[in-house]
């Protein structure tokens, strides 16, 4: 039995102080983490500060998360700026009452909200460098980012739940199928490496002295690189080629990178759409859910929804 719903200041602390053989501060601040539990503490004779972060049960295998800590650990040994987390007697992922958690140094930095040139540059460096650890893992436990099994898994999730109204389950199946069927041939060309998978501005901190790090390996799968790529730029590819082409000069310092992958942009953005509305049925299983999420499911959320799907396809 999952211990989620319970986690409390005394049996937090209780967990971690057992785990790292060291006594802890009554210091406990929630973390902003809506998926996961996450939760910043400090040791009682250093003073020095540690992240925890709760998964969410039944989201991940124990061998994804693994996979997940394996290859950041394989990154920080090549200097690439990550944050990987805490090894003690060899482990990194331990456990409370079946619910998984895992041990970060805390390290903190600046949001970065725009990149000059400089900063795409950089920015394209630490990715191609990140894809060429990627790139050498042939096969994967995550989940092969296309629509015939990313989306199509997310599809089944959302219409195993009632958050599709019966007034909206026509047009949506539709429309979906309808971007299935388009979508699914273009994704036969590209190569598929190991991501990061949920690369946007929200995950890159700037630490004094050090640069640019990516952080939150939360969403690693296995797909086109062109998936690190969109979601940092400001606008759809043809409509920022400056950033663009400063973001691919520092990525091929390390790597070539396919231009052509660009054409699945619109496709990953309709990947993503749908990728969120089976997210938010899997949460309006929560308490909470409608304070965190009040026009997720409305009449107005999913005709917009489905606007969107159908544009893409017809595009």
């Amino acid at each position: 039995m999952s211990i989620w719903q319970e986690l409390t200041h005394d049996n937090i602390l209780t967990a971690v102080e057992k785990t790292i053989g060291k006594k802890l501060s009554g210091l406990l601040i929630k973390r902003n983490s809506y998926i996961n539990r996450v939760y910043e503490l400090e040791k009682y004779d250093s003073l020095e500060r540690i992240i925890v972060k709760f998964y969410r049960p039944g989201r991940w295998t124990k061998e994804q998360i693994l996979e997940e800590h394996n290859f950041l650990f394989e990154l920080a040994e090549q200097e690439t700026p990550v944050i990987p987390p805490l090894r003690i007697d060899g482990c990194s992922l331990f456990d409370l009452a079946s619910t998984p958690f895992v041990l970060f140094p805390k390290k903190g930095g600046r949001a970065l909200d725009e990149f000059n040139k400089e900063g795409w540059e950089e920015i394209g460096r630490i990715i191609a460098r990140i894809h060429l650890a990627g790139a050498k893992h042939k096969e994967s436990s995550r989940i092969t980012w296309r629509p015939s099994i990313a989306t199509k898994h997310h599809l089944e999730v959302l219409y195993g739940t009632n958050f599709l109204p019966d007034n909206f389950e026509k047009s949506f199946k539709q429309a979906a199928e309808l971007f299935l069927k388009k979508a699914e041939p273009l994704f036969d060309g590209p190569e598929f490496i190991l991501l990061h998978g949920d690369c946007h501005k929200g995950n890159l901190i700037h630490r004094p002295n050090e640069g640019i790090f990516i952080v939150d390996f939360d969403d690693l799968c296995f797909g086109p690189p062109v998936q690190d790529i969109w979601l940092l730029l400001p606008d759809i590819p043809e409509n920022c080629e400056n950033e663009l082409n400063w973001f691919l000069k520092g990525y091929e310092t390390f790597r070539k990178f396919d231009r052509q992958s660009l054409a699945l942009v619109p496709l990953l953005r309709g990947m993503r759409i749908i990728h969120y509305v089976s997210w938010l049925a899997v949460q309006s299983l929560d308490p909470d859910f409608r304070t965190h999420f009040p026009e997720a499911g409305s009449s107005r959320y999913w005709s917009e929804t489905i606007k969107e799907i159908q544009e893409i396809c017809y595009n």
